[in-house]
């Protein structure tokens, strides 16, 4: 009985998604708008859930929890690096399985809701404990809360490569998750709004004209937890939309079971990604923005209260951010990605030079009208710029994953979307450290800790309280504008370093793809395992080098290409493969 009415209710929902898209059915390359539609719905619910953890724990358990700025860094950036450890061995089990619904989808099914569990706990009102017990609890629940959400982070980014066979129509679709993803950044934006709104503080933008204008209508800590609990809800039940109406349909025939040092061998000889993998952690402070954002917008320009100022200073950045985004497909067609991801990085560092060297002098130039306009468009610039190189990213990971099975005759989803994800893990958590080391150096917690204390006394006794947290506190002040302008500024330069060696331009990516489609077709043909066969031309080929040397580059390329014999389905370099260096130099 209660396998019918769960059957009946997915039945009814399936009919509502379909009618809500009228236009579901028809297809974009081999799968349907509605199915299109699905993921990204779950990619927003994904990311409203985990950017939960970016625009509010380190807050919580510094400004209310209050443990010491430098102690939750140390143990924060702790767990993100045991969050991207996961990364990688989720990856190779992703890889592993074998399931009625594919490699990706089951976790899709299961883990939204543990998810939502655990980023709730995160958020429990436990202020009154012991300060060895509060810390306990911390890395209690955020080590657990790092592999459940692996479960279905990797599983989520993965599932393009997998739906998508055409390379096109997924470089699009990654594009529009990215753009959506970020979407659930919002959450950055109106959670202090809300969390203040029910635990108590005044919602003005200008804060300083007084706080605690209202004693709220729970604690403060219930605040953090019921905004919590409406956002991990939502989230979830939109997080839960993509698994049933999804399909994976890319896959390999016959293909091997990859262990852990075959995966490590795979993924050191994959040039390309580890070049985009390099990049985004030298671009690692770029995060500050958001990080030490909350302490700057609650402190710096709100005075005690963050109140809207996110929203105030966070809207130009995420309307610059989403639009690059949006038309980065379109750039690529007029730009080499290498050349797009250098020229925006370099371009990226501007706006955040411009807004420190404009009020490094005068911090009460903060507040003035004609500052925070120059901050507005400086934010916007911030954002289009930085946009092109997130979006770029994931597309390339893509575009690495065709480059493997070209080279290796292995397809890896799963393992190189996890060094993403593992990517940014890693690079967030060494921002948190970062950030919270410094602002402990110039002694945030004791400060912020007797600020609260008269900030709560205002409130329970009905009073105005005034500050002016520029002027009384110049040292932390300067600290913060330093950690969001001029050390992002220096991420975005030094992750275009490593890009300008990578080497998979467009021209050598279409013969990369045909020669793939070809193998691939071949191997079906003969019911091969393409790894196999690889392997076994490969080392044939070897044999036949000093033969082979006798013939110019040109000529091999053009004989390589064309002649693709599929009855052995031999491991032919691509022409543009012969010319490196030659078009690295002109991208």
């Amino acid at each position: 009985m209660t396998k019918l009415i769960r059957e009946e209710n997915m039945n009814f929902v399936k009919k509502a998604l379909t009618w809500s898209f009228p236009v579901a059915e028809k297809q974009m390359g081999d799968y349907s708008r509605r199915e299109g539609i699905a993921f990204l719905v779950g990619m927003l619910g994904q990311n409203m859930i985990y950017n939960i953890i970016g625009a509010a724990l380190s807050v919580f358990y510094t400004d209310v929890v209050m443990i010491d700025i430098a102690v939750v860094g140390i143990i924060l950036t702790a767990c993100r690096v045991w969050d991207a450890l996961n990364d990688p061995v989720m990856g190779v089990i992703m890889e592993n399985t074998r399931s009625r619904w594919g490699k990706c989808r089951p976790y899709l099914k299961y883990m939204p809701l543990p998810v939502a569990v655990i980023t709730l706990l995160l958020f429990m009102p436990i202020s009154d404990w012991p300060m060895g017990a509060k810390i306990t609890y911390l890395v209690m629940i955020y080590f657990l809360w790092s592999p459940i959400y692996t479960l279905c982070d990797i599983p989520l980014w993965s599932l393009p490569s997998r739906m998508v066979p055409d390379e096109g129509k997924r470089t699009k679709l990654i594009s529009a998750a990215r753009v959506v993803g970020n979407l659930g950044s919002v959450v950055t934006a109106l959670y202090a709004p809300m969390k203040n709104f029910i635990g108590g503080l005044d919602l003005g933008i200008f804060a300083n004209e007084g706080l605690a204008n209202h004693s709220g209508y729970f604690s403060q800590e219930q605040g953090y937890l019921f905004t919590t609990l409406i956002i991990v809800v939502i989230g979830m039940i939109l997080f839960k939309v993509t698994f049933p109406f999804v399909r994976e349909r890319v896959d390999l025939p016959n293909a091997q079971t990859s262990n852990v040092k075959d995966i490590l061998k795979t993924v050191k000889s994959n040039s390309p990604f580890v070049r985009v993998f390099i990049s985004g952690i030298l671009g690692c402070t770029k995060t500050l923005l958001l990080t030490a954002g909350m302490y700057f917008c609650k402190w710096v320009m709100g005075d005690g209260n963050e109140g809207l100022w996110l929203i105030y200073l966070g809207a130009p950045f995420m309307v610059g951010y989403i639009l690059s985004m949006v038309i980065t497909p379109a750039m690529g067609t007029k730009f080499t990605k290498k050349r797009l991801y250098l020229w925006t990085s370099y371009l990226s560092a501007v706006p955040m030079l411009v807004m420190f060297f404009a009020a490094f002098q005068n911090l009460t130039l903060l507040h003035e009208p004609g500052y925070l306009a120059l901050m507005i468009i400086m934010l916007a610039l911030y954002g289009f710029f930085s946009g092109f190189t997130i979006a770029l990213q994931p597309v390339m990971i893509a575009d690495s994953v065709d480059y493997i099975e070209w080279k290796a005759g292995k397809r890896n989803d799963g393992i190189f979307f996890s060094g993403l994800t593992f990517n940014s893990k890693l690079s967030a958590g060494i921002a948190i450290l970062i950030s919270n080391l410094l602002l402990g150096f110039v002694s945030y917690t004791p400060v912020i800790d007797s600020l609260s204390k008269q900030i709560e006394a205002a409130a329970e006794s009905g009073q105005t309280f005034t500050l002016n947290f520029a002027a009384e506190y110049p040292e932390i002040t300067m600290m913060m504008f330093i950690l969001i302008t001029i050390v992002p500024a220096i991420g975005c330069i030094l992750q275009a370093i490593p890009m300008h060696r990578y080497e998979l331009t467009d021209a050598k990516l279409a013969e990369i793809r045909a020669i793939n489609e070809e193998r691939r077709a071949a191997c079906t043909e003969n019911g091969e395992i393409l790894e196999e066969v690889i392997t076994e031309n490969n080392e044939t080929s070897e044999s036949t080098d000093a033969d082979a040397s006798e013939t110019s580059d040109a000529e091999q390329s053009e004989e390589n290409v064309v002649n693709v014999d599929k009855s052995t389905v031999t491991p032919e370099q691509p022409e543009s493969e012969q010319t490196d260096d030659n078009s690295s130099d002109e991208n």
